[in-house]
């Protein structure tokens, strides 16, 4: 049985990550898609740090490898940074229903590209079925259509910003 705690921690981080694509696509009103995910990130580091000072122990908090240090790089500028950054300037182009299922590829492909960079990584058929089927899912939702591509499409030779 799932307790009230659990469901009460599942609808809070529904909500807040959830509510994170609506408040990007209101706030690139305002700023810029750069600006406003470095801003919002220099608020979560401020919190998270602070969080993290209080609860953790300071051993724990430092990398005691360079392969530590070399992981929390890429997590930070490729999985954290660069993906961020990725959606907020693409969030200027499409709504925030489409930026959030979009993100959702994340969880879906991080085992593809595990499977095909580490050494010691590797899918089960059962797995990679599982991953292929949640990559549908998403490409379903997503409904794309070639035609209507900035792309593709002769007839709009600019992308403007869906407001």
């Amino acid at each position: 049985m799932v307790g009230r705690r659990t469901i009460a921690l599942f609808v809070a981080t529904s909500l807040l990550f959830g509510g994170t694509f609506v408040a990007t696509k209101a706030g690139l009103d305002y700023f810029p898609p750069l600006l406003f995910v470095a801003l919002r990130y220099d608020v979560a580091t401020v919190a998270i740090a602070l969080y993290a000072a209080y609860a953790v122990p300071r051993r724990q908090l430092l990398p005691r490898t360079a392969g530590d240090v070399a992981s929390i790089l890429a997590t930070g500028v490729f999985a954290i940074g660069l993906t961020n950054a990725l959606l907020f300037v693409g969030q200027q182009y499409t709504t925030s229903a489409v930026g959030s299922i979009m993100f959702s590829l994340n969880p879906i492909l991080t085992p593809v590209f595990a499977g095909l960079l580490l050494a010691d990584e590797r899918l089960s058929s059962r797995e990679a079925s599982g991953m292929a089927l949640a990559l549908l899912g998403v490409v379903l939702v997503v409904n794309p259509d070639p035609g209507t591509s900035p792309a593709v499409s002769s007839a709009s030779p600019s992308c403007s910003p869906v407001r």
